[in-house]
């Protein structure tokens, strides 16, 4: 069989084995590159092992390891199956046949299904997505039905040695961490949107912001769920096992569940914010509304003597006033004009002052 390097210096499947190169590790599989067959065949998206300060060495060496499985592959899932460490409430919950939001803590394992966004190469970096993971002191176990974009950014991290997590419970702080920080970072694009919509609606080129807000009310909303959902999981998670969590886990809970509810307060805010923007442009336009329903009353009500005048006299019967006049149509057209001034001065009137 072929092999390959890895970028940590030996080849895929030596890296299985102590001592090669040296030193060892192995990312084994990107997001964008193709898994080789050894861990193809396992359903392995990427697999990584560390010592415990967090440097990347081999399986036989290493102090804990991350094994992130395609859970759209059956070989992925026979495999889980068929892992005899992992207990069968972790097994049920990686390989359950629905998707739906969630975090427990049970003997000593942390698990769960927490939002992701996917991944933007391979899909709508929009839409939801489902982080399923378990990890207790020395595995961490997670798979995915779409590539994650939070994931696979701590995956390129860890790949350039950028981050160096020393235990499982650091990489389930870090893959979180970096999730709120996309969306805090979509918030702030969304508050700069809204600056510039809002600028627009207290000035005088108003129209047209309707279309420009509407799609950011929704990007608001999708980030408000997305806060709300894990808000909601950590504070209940804190609230229920805090006595039971290791002192390092405790701290990471509490620290994420505050980062997690600050971020949700904003978006809250910024959603309060667009709904009053939206109040605003429909007063606006209501306004303008009213005013051109004004105008056309006013010239219904106007041009009503005139209209009554003009149908009166063109009846094609005999003995009508001034027919045989010679300045009969302008004496008509004069006191039709007179009816109508009046007529509008009476309307003006009772329209108010402005108007």
């Amino acid at each position: 069989m072929a092999t390959r390097r890895s970028s940590g210096g030996c080849n895929l499947l030596e890296c299985n084995s102590p001592g090669a190169n040296g030193e060892g590790i192995v990312a084994i599989h990107s997001e964008t590159r193709g898994p080789t067959a050894f861990f193809r065949d396992a359903g392995i998206v990427a697999f990584y092992a560390f010592d415990a300060s967090g440097n990347r060495t081999t399986t036989d060496d290493a102090h804990w390891s991350w094994t992130n499985y395609s859970l759209t592959d059956t070989r992925g899932r026979k495999a889980i199956g068929a892992e005899s460490a992992l207990p069968p409430f972790i097994k049920e919950s990686l390989l359950a046949s629905s998707d739906r939001y969630y975090i427990e803590y049970e003997n000593g394992w942390l698990f769960g299904e927490m939002p992701d966004m996917q991944h933007e190469h391979y899909g709508d970096g929009r839409a939801p997505g489902y982080f399923r993971f378990s990890f207790s002191d020395d595995r961490f176990v997670s798979g995915r039905k779409h590539p994650l974009q939070s994931v696979d950014d701590i995956r390129q991290a860890l790949d350039q040695d950028l981050f160096k997590p020393a235990s499982p419970a650091r990489l389930f702080e870090r893959i979180m961490r970096r999730f709120l920080e996309r969306l805090k970072l979509q918030l702030s694009e969304l508050s700069e949107r809204l600056d510039s919509i809002e600028d627009h609606i207290v000035g005088d080129a108003w129209q047209g912001e309707s279309e420009r807000l509407a799609p950011v009310r929704r990007q608001i909303v999708a980030s408000h769920r997305y806060l709300s959902i894990t808000a909601n999981l950590l504070r209940h998670l804190e609230q229920t096992h805090r006595k039971e969590f290791p002192e390092e886990l405790g701290d990471i809970v509490e620290d994420l569940s505050q980062r997690a509810g600050a971020l949700h307060q904003e978006g809250e805010q910024l959603q309060a914010r667009a709904r009053l923007l939206q109040e605003e442009l429909m007063a606006k336009l209501a306004h303008r509304s009213n005013q051109l329903l004004y105008v056309l009353s006013v010239m219904t009500a106007v041009l009503l003597p005139s209209t009554v005048i003009s149908g009166f006299f063109g009846m094609n019967t005999a003995g009508l006033p001034f027919a045989d006049e010679r300045h009969g149509f302008w004496i008509v057209a004069i006191f039709a004009l007179t009816i109508s001034a009046i007529v509008l001065l009476i309307v003006r009137r009772i329209g108010g002052p402005g108007r």
